[in-house]
């Protein structure tokens, strides 16, 4: 039997063998067909708009492998280039000489997996080889891109043209602030300018570490069917950098994707910290203490199981003040000074949030009625949000970040877990025309004619360089301007 099956190929060098034809064919069907698109639009194009002046041949990487073709440069009447071909297929959406889809493969890659790691994935399962190298910079030019959107996203806000961009309606939202702790890279290599933007304190610098924001929105939750509840229309958003340029960016988001106009009430959840306090009365929202970090203070300070009962028990209650109350008869009843100071913490913390430590159901606030299939519990999301977003890829696996790896890395890895690669922020339309109110003229400014005219307005316009030295090329225009002038009066 050996012998018989002995110039026999296996399945496994068979299958990488057909992988290889099939990549290699559609690499050559991809080029037929663009160069097809491209003698159709040369034939269907506009000859007095569009002129085509060379053509020239370029490769692009895909899953499938590199094709290289050849498409026709035009030169516009208002004197600009432009690639027909790239504009029809929306060549320009990928990351330089990379295909769209295969700049989403490597993000989603790098998101699970490490760079080096990412780089042997995609080229052991696509058509593709790529480096470690390469791999980075695709993802920091992807990263890059979505960058680019949030900061014209911006300013499409402050144009006021992202009034009805948001299209998901909901009475409620919910949303959640938070900080990640994610470790930073040497001093030595993260730059002593970047340190100060960031705020960097003597502490923080102690323990190598820097606080990266972290909110997330959603509209409510639904019931799975293993009896779980998922979040609805969650969206996220992480970065370095000052809080109110964060809080900023992330309404831009916010308004981006949900209809604002439509929301009857905001609930906030959050640690305490002033920065989410802030947050909350900029924007008129209920804001919440967070139940678990209510509870890990609690545990964290009263070391007695039955004391702790006692304040466990008057949140149940919901009564604020024997809250306080049973917090300050403890702390005045401290025997050791260690133990002093912890319930003196705790005190502190208590006060500073009294108006906020009772959820929005513990108040027995009655939120408007939610949409059919959607029901509203209270908050305590961010968490887990946190691990699924964060943690697992940027914190636990012992590396250190710096400021824009980091913030490109956690840009990707919201937009992949809620918005999606595939999308991100879709195509942005363009900003609304500003409307100039006409200044009211003074008598000394009004025309000296009244009526159309006869369009001669140019009489009373200043000549080209009438205030500049003059040379050979200047008198040239001058006498240009003035044969164009009177060919147009008399004409």
């Amino acid at each position: 039997m050996s012998k018989i099956t002995e110039g026999y190929m296996d399945f496994k060098t068979l299958e990488r063998f057909v992988f290889k034809m099939a990549c290699e064919a559609g690499c050559e069907l991809i080029r037929e067909y663009l160069a097809y698109e491209d003698v159709k639009l040369m034939a269907e194009r506009d000859a007095s708009e569009y002129r085509c002046i060379r053509k020239g041949t370029t490769t692009i990487k895909t899953q499938m492998g590199e094709v290289t073709f050849a498409r026709r440069y035009y030169r516009k009447r208002d004197g600009g280039y432009v690639y027909l071909l790239d504009e029809a297929m929306g060549l320009e959406r990928g990351c330089g000489l990379v295909s769209e889809n295969l700049a989403e493969l490597i993000a989603s890659e790098c998101s699970d997996k490490s760079f080096r790691k990412a780089a042997k994935s995609i080229s052991s399962c696509t058509g593709q080889r790529i480096s470690e190298q390469g791999t980075w910079n695709v993802f920091q030019q992807f990263a890059g891109a979505i960058e680019q959107k949030e900061i014209r996203l911006q300013e499409l806000d402050e144009s006021g043209s992202t009034g009805h961009l948001g299209n998901k309606a909901t009475p409620v939202l919910f949303t959640e602030y938070d900080d990640v702790w994610i470790s930073r890279q040497k001093q030595k290599r993260c730059k002593k300018a970047e340190a100060a933007e960031l705020n960097v304190t003597d502490k923080e610098k102690k323990i190598g570490k820097l606080p990266m924001h972290m909110a997330t929105a959603y509209s409510g939750w639904k019931l799975e069917k293993d009896g779980t509840y998922a979040t609805v229309d969650k969206i996220a958003c992480a970065s370095y950098g000052k809080t109110d340029d964060f809080v900023e960016g992330f309404e831009t988001l916010l308004r981006h994707c949900f209809d604002m106009d439509g929301v009857e009430q905001r609930i906030v959840n959050g640690d305490g910290e002033a920065w989410i306090k802030t947050a909350a009365e900029s924007h008129d929202s209920l804001l919440q203490l967070d139940p678990y970090h209510r509870s890990k203070v609690i545990i964290r300070c009263v070391g007695n199981k039955a004391d702790r009962q006692l304040l466990f028990n008057a949140i149940g209650e919901k009564d604020v003040n024997k809250l306080l109350f049973q917090a300050e008869t403890l702390y005045k009843a401290a025997k050791t000074e260690k133990e002093q100071k912890k319930l003196e913490d705790l005190v502190k913390y208590l006060r500073e949030n009294r108006n906020n430590l009772l959820t929005w159901q513990e108040r027995g606030i009655q939120l408007p009625v939610p949409p059919e299939g959607i029901v509203y519990r209270n908050l305590g999301t961010q968490e887990s949000s946190n691990c699924s977003l964060i943690t697992q890829r940027m914190k636990h696996r012992r590396g250190s970040w710096s400021k824009p790896g980091a913030n490109h890395m956690a840009k990707v890895l919201c937009f992949r877990h809620t918005i999606g690669l595939d999308t991100s922020l879709g195509d942005l339309p363009e900003p609304l025309p500003v409307k100039a109110w006409p200044e009211p003229l003074s008598a000394a400014k009004t025309p000296k004619y009244d009526g159309k005219g006869y369009g001669a307005a140019w009489l009373y316009a200043e000549m080209p360089f009438s205030h500049a030295s003059s040379t050979h090329g200047r008198e040239v225009i001058r006498n240009m301007v003035k044969q164009r002038s009177l060919s147009e009066l008399h004409g």
